[in-house]
C-alpha cells in the first residue's frame, strides 16, 4: 500500500491538543460568564432589594424585602418562599450603619412583627 502524505499525529501530541484546547473553552467560557456577571441581567437593585436576613438553621432563614415600595417579611426553607408578614414601609428604622442587609434594622422589625403575631 502507499504512504499517504499526511500522518495521524501520535497520542501524545493529540492528548496535548486536546488538553490546549480544553483550556482555551475554559477560559473563553471564565470571561464570558465573568462579564454577564457584571452585567445585571437578572438583577435589578432599583426594584427589588434585601434589606435583612437572618438564617435560621442550615436550611431556613427569614429575608426582609423592599419591593415597590412595600416591605415583605419572608421565609424561605426546603419548599417554596412563605410570605410571613407585610411591613409598612416607613415604620421600618433608618439604617444606622449605612449597609443595608448589616441585620440591625431588621432585628428591629423582626422584634416588632414578632410582637405583633398571635399568641
Amino acid at each position: 500500500m502507499g504512504a499517504s502524505g499526511t500522518e495521524l499525529p501520535g497520542f501524545g501530541a493529540s492528548l496535548a491538543l486536546s488538553l490546549v484546547s480544553l483550556g482555551l473553552v475554559c477560559l473563553v467560557a471564565f470571561l464570558v460568564l465573568r462579564w454577564l456577571g457584571r452585567r445585571s441581567f437578572a438583577r435589578s437593585d432599583e426594584c427589588i432589594r434585601v434589606l435583612g436576613r437572618c438564617f435560621l438553621e442550615p436550611r431556613r432563614s427569614v429575608y426582609l424585602i423592599a419591593a415597590g415600595g412595600r416591605c415583605f417579611l419572608v421565609g424561605v426553607g426546603e419548599g417554596p418562599m412563605s410570605l410571613l408578614a407585610e411591613i409598612d414601609e416607613a415604620s421600618l428604622p433608618a439604617a444606622r450603619s449605612g449597609s443595608p442587609g448589616t441585620g440591625s434594622i431588621f432585628a428591629d422589625v423582626l422584634a416588632k412583627v414578632l410582637r405583633k403575631g398571635p399568641r
